[in-house]
């Protein structure tokens, strides 16, 4: 049985818990480590008994951690562990971006790699990046790699020069899911603005947008439910906020739902939905998958590089561009056909084919 260390946003995120989720149960053989905080004692909907969540919490442990601060080396438990492993599975979405904490994530990559060695990424996107100092940091760092295996066409044209560098539609895509009778709900994903660099400016409009097609939806019959993908990233601050902007006698047909780990819970909540107002990425993406009418408000390049991956021609806006949030263009929206989320699935399974081989060996 190969032990493999799993590096991913553990942070009761839905979209990444589903990627933990997905990699334990396919590989039901294999042995994962996964370090969180304890919050991940409520992580549940792993059908698999083969992850291990090595807490960071003990006092032991936070004076290792410490120490390894001290000295620059910023993971130490990390390292210590990706040495007696077979192998590091990085899977994740944005997990590339240039920001404050670049130089300190890259340097916990690079140790991974060296300790760890069979170094492998799935389901990523690289960006948004400013510098090609760091595009070409992590060339070189690519070229290090088992397998790296983007989420979007745009990303591995940035790196299609190298030979371990491949790319299909996001693993999501891939989730088995049944068929359950819909409910009349429409289904909303809500984000905070402000929470992210640069799109305070459009808080404003984007609530006051959400808040008139609210009304409009219940004023056509139907229900609405706010839906937080992540505590940690303010969704549930978005959703207190929009709820105080709507009349007190509309707030009978408008019921919430936060995720706080319960995996099959969520998507119990998303498939039962009519249908979905998206800007939460994966949000989009679980709706495409579950045969649901879709609306996107896209929030980054990531959103629309996957839209346009998958020829799009429907209806979406965007934190630049809210005009086309409204009633009218919602309810035009239809669930993608067959044809389509086949292809997508099976593209999405792409993302294991290296991985399928190196722990089948």
């Amino acid at each position: 049985m190969k032990k493999i260390l799993i590096k991913a946003y553990a942070q009761l995120n839905l979209g990444d818990d589903l990627f933990i989720k997905m990699l334990c149960e396919r590989y039901k053989d294999t042995e994962f480590y996964l370090f969180a905080t304890s919050e991940y004692e409520n992580l549940k909907g792993i059908e698999t008994n083969n992850l291990k969540i090595l807490y960071n919490n003990t006092f032991a442990k936070k004076i290792l951690f410490r120490l390894g601060r001290k000295f620059g080396v910023y993971n130490i438990l990390e390292d210590l562990k990706a040495k007696e492993l077979d192998g590091v599975v990085n899977i994740g979405g944005s997990i590339f971006i240039e920001n404050d904490f670049s130089k300190e994530d890259f340097k916990i990559r690079e140790r991974n790699l060296e300790f760890g060695k069979n170094y492998f990424i799935l389901g990523a996107n690289f960006g948004p990046y400013k510098s090609e100092a760091f595009k070409s940091m992590y060339h070189d760092f690519f070229k290090k790699c088992k397998d790296v295996c983007f989420r979007e066409r745009y990303s591995y044209e940035l790196f299609k020069d190298l030979e371990n560098v491949r790319f299909g539609k996001d693993i999501v895509f891939s989730l088995k899911q049944e068929t359950v009778a819909k409910e009349d709900y429409v289904l909303f994903s809500i984000i905070l603005p402000s929470a992210r660099p640069g799109f305070s400016g459009i808080e404003s409009e984007y609530f006051n947008r959400l808040k008139t097609l609210t009304l409009d939806i219940i004023k056509s019959g139907k229900k609405v439910k706010f839906m937080s993908f992540c505590q940690g990233e303010k969704d549930e601050e978005a959703i207190k906020k929009l709820l105080n902007m709507i009349p007190n006698e509309q707030h009978k047909y408008i019921s919430k739902y936060f995720y706080r780990g319960d995996m099959n819970e969520a998507l119990e909540i998303l498939n039962k939905a009519d249908s979905i107002v998206a800007t939460r990425f994966h949000a989009m993406i679980l709706g495409f998958v579950l045969k649901k009418p879709v609306f996107p408000i896209a929030y980054s390049k990531k959103m629309t590089n996957v839209l346009e991956d998958l020829e799009f021609k429907q209806n979406y806006a965007s934190l630049e561009n809210l005009q086309g949030l409204n009633f009218e263009k919602f309810k035009e929206n239809e669930a993608l056909s067959p044809n389509t989320l086949i292809r997508a699935a099976q593209d999405g399974e792409r993302h294991f084919l290296k991985l399928d081989d190196f722990l089948s060996e």
